[in-house]
């Protein structure tokens, strides 16, 4: 009998195809749809989920889409946020936008919403070759409701770390016992090497960088990525999801799945579990099919089951791996639990 978070290594044991969440806007080369979040509704029972639809190197991340769900499996497209009207709100011109998280305050009962936007002078970074020369960062738009309207508030993660010069952003943010946790890309400008740092916030508004983690007491490597969710449990904060050591022309891609334990404290990842994901259906390149973002949610509706969705390369619409040549789709993949 196990005690404490159900066991991370049957959930990804058992886990089963569902089926395709979200399609692309198109099926050429460079489309894309996911980079979210799935945020569950224990109050209404209502399943959310966000995305960022793309269409290659020119019409990069254009907007944010938010969908709902009552069953946690078939989505409707409530409201999107395009990068224009982004950009009005924030004053500031954003070229595209990435990873998104979606949680509700638990002091104010708002919605927030995390937004990883390009805000460099120029487009650069739909060319592979120039990938690091972006400027990324993260906005927080607020809302009484997912369907909106948006309010925004302003830069939350900045690039102003030596560390995070270059990007500060693609987080997985969860709030425990009243504690915001954050783990996010950071990436030293001019340079290629991309680590995960941490933060932590009482509000969600108001950030306290801690820096750059280790991995079981030694320095991450010149490449180290995660996207999932930190979960609770008697030891601690755990970190469930991907990790990504791996570039192909411009695209962050993985077969890696992982759960750490967070030691803020000493600023460590001590690993908990660890295996390679292998791919359940036809909609999955099968030397990589994870482009980077995925996530790992215990289903807090209908309790015997977890959720886990991943943004997918497609092998059948790609033309090859990298960043403007394939297709990435959202799948779902369901663990039922096991009685003990």
């Amino acid at each position: 009998m196990h005690q404490g978070l159900y066991p991370l290594q049957t959930i990804f044991i058992r886990r089963r195809f569902k089926h395709v969440l979200l399609n692309p806007p198109n099926f050429n080369p460079g489309s894309w749809c996911g980079a979210g979040r799935l945020w569950i509704d224990r109050e209404d029972e209502e399943y959310w989920l966000t995305s960022r639809p793309r269409e290659g190197g020119i019409k990069r991340g254009y907007a944010v889409e938010i969908y709902r769900s009552k069953n946690g499996e078939d989505y409707s497209l409530v409201t999107s946020i395009t990068k224009e009207e982004l950009s009005e709100k924030s004053g500031i011109k954003v070229h595209s936008i990435e990873n998104q998280q979606l949680l509700r305050d638990p002091l104010t009962g708002l919605y927030f919403l995390y937004l990883s936007v390009d805000i460099a002078k120029e487009n650069i970074a739909g060319d592979a070759k120039r990938i690091f020369e972006s400027k990324w960062e993260t906005y927080l738009l607020s809302s009484e409701d997912p369907s909106g309207p948006w309010k925004p508030e302003g830069f939350v993660l900045r690039g102003d770390k030596d560390y995070d010069s270059g990007e500060a952003r693609d987080s997985t943010i969860d709030i425990i016992e009243g504690q915001y946790f954050c783990l996010y890309k950071a990436r030293r400008a001019g340079t290629n090497v991309v680590n995960t740092a941490s933060a932590i916030s009482q509000d969600g508004k108001n950030w306290s960088k801690l820096g750059i983690l280790k991995v079981d007491g030694k320095t991450q490597p010149n490449y180290f990525l995660l996207s999932g969710s930190i979960l609770p449990s008697p030891l601690g904060p755990i970190f469930m999801g991907t990790k990504t050591n791996t570039v192909v022309k411009g695209a962050s891609l993985t077969r890696d799945v992982v759960a750490f334990r967070l030691d803020f404290r000493n600023m460590n990842l001590e690993t908990v579990f660890s295996t390679t994901w292998i791919p359940g259906s036809s909609f999955e390149h099968r030397e990589y099919p994870i482009h980077t973002y995925a996530q790992v949610v215990p289903d807090i509706i209908r309790k015997n089951r977890w959720l886990i969705w991943i943004e997918a390369v497609d092998p059948n619409f790609s033309k090859e791996l990298g960043l403007n040549l394939e297709v990435d789709r959202v799948l779902l993949y369901t663990t039922q639990l096991i009685q003990q």
